[in-house]
Parts: C-alpha cells; sequence; structure tokens
C-alpha cells in the first residue's frame, strides 16, 4: 500500500513539474521555515559552488549540534538551495543545520569535489561558533553521492588541514562506500583519472579512531546497493569504530531522503534514528 501511495504522489508531482516545479521543490512546497531563520551563500572557498546555506533553529541552545549535510546526483547535479525539506527536519530537532554546495563532475573530477567537502567541513568548524554552533559537535551527514563526500570527510585525514578536529561522527544515507568494480559509464568517466581507484572509496580509509557512524541504508534500494553499507559497518567493526547500522524494509534510494520530510516521514525512521545517534554520541 505504501509504494503504491507513492508512486501515486510521484506521478502527481512529475504532472506538476509540466507548470515548472520539480519534486524537490514541490517537497519544500509542503514545509515552513517558520521554526528556523537561514544565512544563505557563505563561501568556505573563492571557487563557484564553494558556498554554503546556515540553518539556525530558533530556539537555538546555545553551543548547539550542527549537521553539515551534503546531497546526492551522482556527483553531477544538485543544488543546496533544494534541500529545505532537509533544513526543516533537522533543525526541528535543535540541529543547526549546514548545508553545502559542491563542484560537479564535468567541471572537475572526484578529487575536486571530494576536497571540497572537507574544505566546506573545516570552513564550519572555524565559523559555526559566530552562529550559535558547537564547533567540537559538528556531525557531517549526506545522501547518495552526498554520503560518499560526507564519508571521505570523515575517515581521510589526509584531506583536512594539519590540526583540524575531526568530525563528530558521520550519519550516511544510502552511500556509495564501496562501489568497486564501477559499471555505469558516467560514474566510470568521473573517476578515471585515479592512479588507485581503490583510493576513491571510502572503505578503504576506515581505520582506528575515526568518527563514530550510523549508515542507514533501504534493503530495496537499487541505485546503491545495501552492501555498500553492511561493508562499510563490517570494516568500522573490524577496527574499532563505534557504528550503527539501520537497514530499512520496504525502502528504496529517494525513501529514505524523503523519509526526513514531515510528509513522508512514516516511510522510515531516518530523522528519529539521526536524532538519537546524535545524542548519545560523546565526541573524540
Amino acid at each position: 500500500m505504501r509504494r503504491i501511495i507513492s508512486i501515486l504522489v510521484f506521478s502527481l508531482m512529475s504532472i506538476l513539474m509540466l507548470s515548472g516545479c520539480s519534486p524537490l521543490e514541490m517537497l519544500n512546497a509542503t514545509v515552513s521555515d517558520d521554526g528556523y531563520s537561514s544565512v544563505l551563500n557563505k563561501n568556505y572557498g573563492n571557487k563557484p559552488r564553494q558556498g554554503l546555506n546556515i540553518h539556525i533553529p530558533k530556539q537555538v541552545k546555545k553551543n548547539a549540534d550542527v549537521v553539515l549535510f551534503f546531497y546526492g546526483g551522482r556527483w553531477q547535479y544538485g543544488s543546496k538551495d533544494e534541500y529545505s525539506f532537509v533544513a526543516d527536519a533537522l533543525t526541528s530537532q535543535g540541529f543547526i543545520t549546514v548545508i553545502a554546495d559542491y563542484r560537479l563532475y564535468p567541471r572537475v573530477d572526484w578529487r575536486e569535489f571530494v576536497q571540497d567537502g572537507a574544505s566546506a567541513y573545516q570552513w564550519v568548524t572555524n565559523n559555526i561558533q559566530n552562529y550559535g554552533g558547537n564547533p567540537k559537535r559538528v556531525f557531517v551527514m549526506g545522501h547518495s553521492a552526498g554520503a560518499h563526500i560526507a564519508a571521505m570527510a570523515a575517515v581521510d585525514e589526509s584531506l583536512l588541514k594539519s590540526g583540524t578536529q575531526r568530525p563528530c561522527g558521520l550519519i550516511g544515507l544510502a552511500g556509495p562506500y564501496d562501489f568497486l568494480p564501477i559499471r555505469d559509464e558516467d560514474v566510470k568517466r568521473i573517476y578515471s583519472t585515479a592512479s588507485d581507484l581503490k583510493n576513491t572509496q571510502p572503505i578503504t580509509f576506515v581505520n582506528k579512531g575515526d568518527p563514530a557512524m550510523l549508515l542507514l541504508h533501504g534493503l530495496d534500494d537499487e541505485a546503491v546497493k545495501p552492501k555498500n553499507t553492511t561493508g562499510m559497518a563490517a570494516k568500522a567493526k573490524q577496527v574499532g569504530v563505534p557504528v550503527a547500522t539501520k537497514l530499512y524494509n520496504d525502502t528504496d534510494h529517494i525513501d529514505i531522503l524523503i523519509s526526513l520530510s514531515s510528509t513522508f516521514r512514516s516511510y522510515a525512521p531516518a530523522l528519529k534514528d539521526t536524532a538519537d545517534f546524535i545524542a548519545k554520541t560523546v565526541c573524540k
């Protein structure tokens, strides 16, 4: 029944797209920004698309926990301005929420957008105190390709400047952490410059001392197979990294993302699991 409802809703969204509205715009239209204020288009670098939006709960607590979110889009498309429903969801839990853009293929390849994720994180740790956030409690979070970027910022220390505190935790939704061999032609092109493809995979860098992880995945995901999450979790456990894994029945690649919104929250408890993880995580 839920799948039928989902199909009907997205069929309606597709019809509405004929009027110029994208599905994400339609989803954003179902939420309100009454619960938070926003600081838009702050630059974390001097190149195009190196910008971020900061969303601050109206009733923010001093030294609030911070979530830095990276969206998906096969590393080729997307915008920070399309994710108001994510800002609404996370700020409703009291988290200062930062949604970052990053450079996209084909203007750049994997090295640049991965570095952008780490650079955005460094900017947040250096500046978020000015907006009421706790720089020692910054969690990196992402969906799909954005989860890959978040994971690399969390586990590949070489991306961070010397002395930068590592993230408090990693929250991944349907992330590609271990996707070799690459089968899709467009993705092959993105990573074609890698001298060793293993160095493009977050699982390669998982090691003792990494931030705690919450890895969420839908068991019906055909776009990014759940084995990415189970394999990443197994590696984390093997080296002693605290990791929690949530695999949701009847949930696909898009369901897990839109379950953050109030409209589709019954699809999966991703928001509750995220809030619970942040509440109980003690930063190193």
